[in-house]
């Protein structure tokens, strides 16, 4: 059985390597309905290389389709990979559709809302969101502590979407 999956994740990786949109298509589609946490890397591999909106519309679709809650890792690893640093909303967007459990990496999304640009700054706050019912009291007061300190400091748009993270961690 590895040695079949290790030929499929070979074929996918010639796949997209090739500029046949229509089989790279057909090959995300198959990852898709059969994928494992191994494809997971190629699919992230491919959003850095391809120039295709569609490509990565069909990436971003399957993503967010992510059902297996060991990927969560994989996730985070790719939120922090300096290569996806311009695809950061659109894979926080895809991390809070799949609806998995990320709380465990909150402050990593508070450091998000803080530090990035209003788009991805809201996509952080949509998964903050989704997490705070599996967070601590002590951690809902510690991450308030930190937003409340950032909100004296904010001028920009942002100081409405700190004040209703502060409004979700009460």
């Amino acid at each position: 059985m590895e040695l079949e999956e290790s030929a499929v994740i070979n074929e996918i990786k010639t796949i997209f390597q090739s500029e046949n949109e229509s089989a790279i298509h057909d090959a995300i589609a198959y990852i898709h309905e059969n994928g494992s946490l191994k494809t997971l890397p190629l699919l992230f591999d491919l959003l850095v290389t391809t120039t295709s909106d569609n490509t990565k519309n069909d990436i971003y679709n399957c993503l967010a389709d992510t059902k297996d809650k060991n990927a969560t890792s994989i996730f985070i690893e790719a939120l922090h990979d300096s290569r996806f640093v311009n695809e950061k909303a659109r894979l926080l967007s895809a991390m809070w559709q799949s609806n998995l459990d990320f709380s465990k990496h909150t402050e990593d999304f508070i450091q998000l809302l803080l530090g990035e640009n209003y788009e991805t700054a809201l996509e952080a706050y949509t998964i903050i969101e989704v997490c705070v019912p599996n967070l601590t009291d002590e951690q809902k007061t510690d991450f308030s502590k930190t937003i409340s300190k950032a909100l004296e400091q904010e001028k920009s748009e942002k100081r409405a979407l700190l004040q209703a993270t502060l409004e979700v961690l009460q």
